[in-house]
């Protein structure tokens, strides 16, 4: 089932305006980002978004990795929301298995993890013209086992696809 991911940074690679990524976006950012919530099943996030961002309400299941007991922030609203106290590789795992398509809209330091664990499969990132704040995602995805599917934009928003390639099978393992 595939794992899904969707990123925006500011030109200096923050994720984050005042600790929200928000301020970062456009409309244009905003329609791609419904786009991929149109196809999938279930959202991801962490226990840091899901205390920055607005997630009382989503159209989908919302599932919230984190080590505390309740959901944090105001997506303890949300109706849809569950907690996986599960590490991030073991939460992708379990409801990637349950869903037919998992949309991760989590931060940067979420987001890294899972792709150096080769969980995702493809990668929506938004990089805007913005200077934001911290946290940042500086990784180059090429560098991750990802190719550059497509591109579009101008030099003020780019709008690029990342898909993984698939992993190296050594021989006799």
């Amino acid at each position: 089932m595939p794992v899904i991911a969707n990123l925006i940074i500011g030109i200096d690679g923050a994720t984050t305006i005042d600790g929200s990524s928000g301020p970062l976006s456009s409309p244009a950012d905003r329609k791609r980002f419904h786009q991929l919530r149109k196809r999938s099943h279930a959202i991801m996030i962490g226990g840091a978004t899901a205390r920055a961002e607005p997630y009382e309400l989503t159209p989908l299941p919302l599932i919230v990795v984190t080590r505390g007991g309740i959901v944090p922030g105001r997506a303890a609203e949300n109706p849809l929301a569950v907690i996986a106290a599960l590490s991030i590789e073991a939460a992708i795992k379990r409801y990637s298995a349950q869903f037919d398509s998992l949309l991760i809209e989590a931060g940067s330091n979420f987001l890294l993890q899972a792709l150096r664990a080769e969980l995702v499969d493809e990668l929506y990132l938004t990089r805007v013209s913005k200077v934001g704040g911290a946290p940042y995602f500086i990784t180059d995805p090429l560098s991750l086992n990802f190719k550059l599917h497509t591109e579009s934009g101008t030099s003020d928003e780019l709008f690029s696809h990342y898909a993984r390639l698939p992993s190296m099978q050594i021989e006799g393992k």
